[in-house]
Order: C-alpha cells, then structure tokens, then sequence
C-alpha cells in the first residue's frame, strides 16, 4: 500500500525522534549506572526501551506504506 509522501514524511520524523530518545537515554542510564545511582538507571533504562517500542511501531506503520 502505497502512502501519502506528506504522512511518509511526517512518519520519518517522528522515527528520528524516538531513535534519538533512544540512544539520549541509553548513555544517561550507562552514565547513571556508572555513577552507582542505580535507581535513577533502571529507570532512564526502561524509558530507553519504551522509546523502542514506540520506534518499532513507527517502523511498522512506514513499512506498511511502502516506505523508509
């Protein structure tokens, strides 16, 4: 199915936000661990993972379109 290039677009930027938010939480929970403050780490960790299913279901709909 092929989708609307304005939709496709906006979908790509939405993608580029969670994959950043991704990788921005990942080195605070690494940071954070680090640090020995492993309570805030478990969190910022489990934010970063949420981030990532946010990310696959964005990729599914795109994949869906026909697009990436």
């Amino acid at each position: 199915m092929q989708g609307d290039p304005e939709v496709i677009e906006f979908l790509n930027e939405q993608l580029t936000a969670e994959l950043t938010a991704i990788n921005q939480y990942w080195l605070h929970y690494r940071i954070q661990d680090n640090n020995g403050w492993y309570k805030l780490a478990k969190y910022t960790r489990a934010e970063s993972m949420d981030e990532m299913k946010h990310a696959d279901r964005l990729t599914e709909r795109i994949l869906f379109l026909d697009a990436l």
